[in-house]
């Protein structure tokens, strides 16, 4: 296996990984790894949270670091992460300039909404722009069965298509589980993740299970929920933590009694492999990229999206039943270290890149 190839100039171009959601723990996690050096790998933030000025001039400062990037030596990979809206049009743009100035375009494709984006958002012009990005890339890498099945529906074209499933962390602190139950939420507050159904389980759950504390993570419409929460009588048992860091992340996952994310669609929620590495018994909806990570009643409890009778019972038995906790999580635990920890991950990436430019080796 090469080691290193010093004389290719390879690009991963992405959302800044300092900023929040999956994207950018995923950037991270494989910026941080011997991969990403092995590689020679150059970071160009495309995108970064704050006013419209600043983000046309992350853009505009993009495709010149990929023009500069070129001038430096031979053009090896653009791998290019994608989600919908604003991503893909700043995407689409920074592969055809990466294709043209002659790198391998390798799209790596999060979305969780792509095919509502595509089917329900975009016009037939764009439509025939998003089917030109798929055909055109050299690999197109997607987070799971249900993507892998819709991209190749859609584009029946493309034939250079893998699953490629999200790396977890590297290291977790070790489990110290609080005296009193919490249930951990992490994400954006949204009601596409199901935060309006968690909230109205809540004074079921709270029948049984008095002392919970649940704690939700992320930004979002705080507002909206906490007056959800305050007219269901259970606002005083959640934290409205906002967006935490991986610090604190970290400590929640740790003393943490359960993990729950009532999606309504899903990428491959790099929330869900956290939570298996944590080993902590999870309850999810079983949508988008959870089944591929998680079995019903295997490695934790699968429920229909909206079923909020089921989210409650699901809740209720992972925080009561604690044979069934302990089992779920420990079958996690194993899961992730087998197929979704970076020592699993990064090789199938490292083989994506050896295929790629295995004619382009100096």
């Amino acid at each position: 296996m090469t080691n290193t190839v010093p004389r290719l100039i390879n690009l991963m171009i992405s959302t800044a990984p300092r900023g929040q959601g999956g994207v950018a723990s995923v950037v991270t996690a494989m910026m941080a790894d011997p991969f990403a050096q092995r590689w020679h790998i150059k970071l160009v933030p495309s995108h970064r949270e704050g006013s419209k000025l600043l983000m046309l001039w992350l853009f505009i400062r993009a495709l010149t670091l990929v023009l500069f990037y070129r001038m430096q030596g031979s053009p090896g990979i653009a791998h290019i992460h994608m989600a919908s809206r604003g991503s893909f049009s700043r995407k689409y743009i920074l592969a055809k300039w990466a294709k043209f100035l002659d790198f391998r375009v390798l799209v790596h494709l999060h979305g969780a909404q792509f095919d509502e984006f595509y089917l329900n958002e975009c016009l037939p012009s764009k439509q025939r722009r998003i089917a030109e990005l798929f055909n055109m890339a050299d690999k197109t890498v997607v987070l799971g069965d249900k993507w892998f099945a819709w991209v190749k529906h859609t584009f029946p074209s493309v034939n250079k298509l893998q699953i490629v499933y999200n790396p977890g962390p590297r290291d977790l602190l070790e489990r110290q589980p609080s005296i009193n139950p919490t249930l951990l939420f992490l994400g954006r507050l949204g009601e596409r993740k199901g935060v309006h159904d968690l909230i109205a389980a809540l004074p079921t759950v709270l029948a049984e299970i008095p002392d919970l504390r649940v704690v939700l993570g992320g930004d979002g419409d705080a507002s909206r929920f906490s007056q959800q929460a305050l007219a269901a009588g259970v606002l005083g048992s959640i934290e409205f933590a906002g967006w935490i860091g991986k610090e604190r992340k970290f400590q929640l996952l740790a003393t943490c009694s359960a993990y729950v994310l009532p999606s309504y669609n899903e990428g491959f929620p790099v929330g869900i492999i956290e939570a298996m590495a944590a080993g902590i018994p999870i309850v999810a909806s079983n949508v988008g990229g959870i089944p591929d990570a998680i079995s019903d009643q295997q490695e934790g409890l699968l429920i229909p999206a909206g079923d909020v009778t089921a989210l409650a019972n699901a809740i209720i038995r992972v925080l009561s039943e604690q044979e069934l906790a302990c089992r779920l999580a420990n079958n996690a635990l194993v899961k992730f270290q087998r197929e979704f920890s970076c020592g699993s991950i990064m090789p199938q990436w490292q083989q994506i890149y050896e295929d790629l430019l295995s004619d382009r080796r100096n």
